[in-house]
């Protein structure tokens, strides 16, 4: 399960916008998850995440942001309200 919010705060708040994208730094090989994000903050955290990378604080490597789908299967039943939030 994934959090229902993207992960961005604005100031003290978090944002109350459905998360949009994935986000992940591909790196030799590897891939990590850093989080998610709205559209609306995308821009920012590709911003703070070259920052970052700058730093040293997170692996250099590409940047991507995926979309998110939504996934039903025979043991994930998908619930029309759900789908109305993504």
């Amino acid at each position: 399960m994934l959090p229902d919010k993207c992960s961005i705060k604005e100031g003290t708040k978090d944002c109350v916008n459905p998360p949009e994208f994935v986000i992940t730094v591909v790196s030799d090989n590897d891939q990590f998850m850093l989080g998610l994000t709205c559209q609306k903050h995308k821009t920012r955290v590709l911003s703070k995440l070259e920052s970052l990378q700058e730093q040293k604080k997170i692996p250099n490597g590409t940047i991507k942001f995926e979309n998110l789908k939504s996934v039903k299967t025979d043991c994930v039943r998908g619930d029309p309200d759900d789908l109305i939030q993504l």
